[in-house]
């Protein structure tokens, strides 16, 4: 990870004023329960394959894309039907999403990230992954969210986004839906799958929010009821995106981690430290971490010549 550090000490190197401009432009919702703003996401993958393809020099926008496996993974059909309750849901317009940009720079970037992580899953297969930062306000959740809109594109790909964050979870809140029965019924059994997962005219995405269980969240989360279910989730999905509390704030990620494939990490230029970047990697040690993202850098060179598009 020697490359990502690099990039957050250059990141802290920038001149103050700069600073406070995050890539793309993209300003921060007024709700200090939702993530920062996420401006262009730099990935970097801790798999040699995705080491080898982030690296980027002159002339590469020449260079011929490498190839992604773009067909969806086999998935059962429901066996009750269509999953997904309606959810008369309208999308927080101030929150920094896809839908809401208009630099094209920031879309761009999440269709980069979106191909990393197919590049991966072609590699090894994975079908659910869990998205967690170190610290709070990083940009996990909106990181998430974005990813979620972005795989939702691609043809056949049918994408479930989970909020696990049953303490402070907002993505009820970013598409508007409040806060239904969600994962937090369904480990406590309260709730079959069926009931929890909702979809929205407003958005392409399947989705659960945190839920309203009796139970403390950190009683749930050791719910033996955690991993068969999240397994079950990727009978019906191509890909299962969970959004977790920060690693190094509970035990909630760690415990997360241990019913999904996969790990990504979602640090902030000019916020996360080199230790606590350490700490949240060597807590997830024991799963498998597939990269980090290096949120609210500022603008990459990389599309100063694309503008004109």
């Amino acid at each position: 990870m020697s490359r990502f550090y690099r990039a957050l000490q250059e990141a802290s190197r920038t001149i103050p004023e700069l600073a406070e401009e995050p890539a793309g432009g993209t300003a921060v919702g007024g709700d200090p329960e939702i993530d920062t703003a996420i401006g262009a996401p730099v990935f970097a993958g801790l798999a040699e394959a995705l080491e080898a393809s982030s690296q980027t020099g002159p002339g590469d926008e020449n260079r011929p894309a490498p190839a992604v496996k773009s067909e969806a993974l086999s998935i059962a059909s429901p066996p009750n039907g269509e999953f997904g309750i309606a959810a008369q849901g309208v999308l927080d317009r101030a929150a920094p999403l896809i839908p809401n940009s208009i630099d094209p720079a920031v879309i761009e970037s999440y269709g980069r990230l979106r191909a990393k992580i197919m590049q991966e899953q072609g590699r090894k297969p994975f079908r659910s992954l869990m998205i967690t930062s170190p610290a709070p306000e990083d940009g996990k959740t909106v990181t998430a969210l974005n990813l979620a809109l972005s795989l939702a594109a691609v043809p056949s790909y049918r994408v479930l986004l989970v909020d696990g964050d049953l303490r402070r979870g907002t993505l009820g809140k970013v598409l508007g839906v409040g806060n239904p029965p969600g994962l937090g019924n369904l480990l406590e059994g309260s709730a079959q799958l069926k009931d929890v997962v909702l979809k929205s005219d407003d958005n392409p995405i399947y989705f659960m929010v945190r839920g309203s269980a009796a139970i403390p969240p950190a009683e749930l989360l050791y719910s033996p009821r955690l991993i068969p279910q999240f397994r079950k989730m990727t009978e019906y999905f191509s890909m299962v995106l969970v959004d977790s509390p920060p690693v190094n704030l509970v035990a909630d990620a760690q415990l997360l981690a241990a019913g999904c494939d996969a790990v990504l990490i979602v640090a902030r230029a000019f916020a996360t430290t080199r230790k606590g970047l350490q700490k949240a990697v060597q807590d997830l040690s024991h799963f498998r971490v597939i990269g980090t993202v290096l949120n609210r850098g500022m603008r990459a060179d990389l599309y100063r010549h694309y503008k004109h598009y």
